[in-house]
């Protein structure tokens, strides 16, 4: 009996070691490993169309895979060639103002002059520089953004290695996804029920958090571009479809649009307009995500909403743009876990409770 517990102790240990290493063999591709695990979760029951066309289940897997690929990268594509075309104009117009003015900071001078006599009416402004301190932050946005396209550039390799290994494992995932699915199954030692209520969850959560997502997404981008409609900024339709994509990235968000059109309406001597656009974005666009996102995400996945929100904001701050999803997922495995154990629980008291001659299930029913 002791070499049984000091066998079963090694056993223990040497599974614990051989997990750590393992974490530390998976670590440095863990964010495109669970990025294709959510894909795969999210575009299964579309491969699941596929396969019933194409029997050879490789072949399947790949057409999925190459689907999924075009799905994703093809309206990137095109929202960028279009940004690309936008900004050349607004590059030009800009360029075509300063150079009436003799540069641009004369120009962004001439158009602060309104502003800043309006506000000299109910504020002392004399011993304030504006214009000169506009400037100045003027030259640092300009440096930030410079800096910033390096480091885009320079991470474009990471980004290429990552997408490359997210879409192989993408390939396996689909088409042997239930084969894994039953392996994970067999050695978890867990009942039928229980595995099945387990991976439910997840999958639950995954759809729900992609699907919420994108709803959201769609709502800022809408609320965007109609504002940006209203105001006169050119082509609201396409920047409210860009304003959605960025509304998936954590931190940037539709700031990335509105606070250029924004400084685009200043610059052109709308400030008012100006205002009225940063305002719209802080106070509106901005806090919907907030309220919407948990709500949405919660009406799927049966967890209160103040939970999925913390589990969506604490999942950024950890895993970045994949925490979106993966937070909800790891609160979502812990509070099922919970759960089996609150079952195994009043099961294991039952027995424990139980009398020669009385059953467990006796026991419960009294208690």
């Amino acid at each position: 009996m002791v070499k049984k517990r000091v066998t079963v102790a090694f056993l223990f240990a040497l599974t614990a070691l051989s997990l750590y290493f393992c974490y530390l063999l998976f670590q440095p591709f863990l964010k495109p490993l669970l990025s294709a695990v959510v894909i795969a979760v999210v575009f299964f029951p579309l491969h699941v169309q596929i396969q019933r066309k194409v029997k050879n289940a490789s072949l399947a897997s790949f057409v999925s895979t190459t689907t999924v690929l075009l799905l994703i990268v093809l309206p990137a594509v095109a929202v960028l060639l279009a940004i690309k075309a936008e900004i050349a104009d607004l590059y030009s117009l800009i360029d075509r103002k300063s150079a009436e003015s003799g540069g641009l900071s004369p120009y962004v001078s001439h158009l602060l002059e309104r502003p800043i006599a309006w506000i000299g009416r109910y504020v002392d402004l004399s011993q304030y520089d504006l214009r000169g301190s506009l400037l100045e932050r003027l030259r640092e946005l300009s440096a930030f953004i410079v800096a910033e396209g390096w480091q885009l550039v320079g991470g474009l390799t990471n980004f290429i290695v990552n997408a490359v290994i997210t879409l192989f494992t993408l390939f396996f995932l689909f088409r042997e996804g239930r084969s894994m699915r039953r392996r994970a199954a067999a050695i978890l030692p867990l009942s039928t029920e229980q595995v099945e209520k387990l991976f439910s969850g997840v999958e639950n959560t995954i759809i729900g958090t992609v699907y919420g997502g994108l709803v959201v997404a769609a709502v800022q981008g809408a609320l965007v571009g109609l504002a940006l409609w209203i105001l006169g900024i050119p082509s609201p339709v396409l920047w409210g479809v860009v304003a959605s994509f960025f509304a998936l990235l954590p931190l940037v968000g539709t700031a990335a649009v509105w606070l250029p059109a924004a400084l685009y309406l200043l610059v052109t001597g709308s400030w008012i307009k100006a205002i009225v656009l940063a305002v719209w974005g802080m106070f509106v666009v901005g806090t919907i995500d907030n309220v919407l996102r948990p709500y949405l995400i919660s009406g799927r996945v049966q967890m209160h909403t103040l939970l999925i929100f913390f589990a969506v904001f604490g999942g950024v701050n950890v895993f970045g743009f994949l925490g979106l999803f993966i937070g909800p997922v790891i609160l979502a495995v812990t509070i099922t876990i919970l759960g089996l154990l609150r079952d195994e629980a009043k099961s294991f008291s039952g027995y424990w409770l139980a009398e020669p001659g009385n059953p467990p299930s006796a026991v419960q029913e009294e208690t």
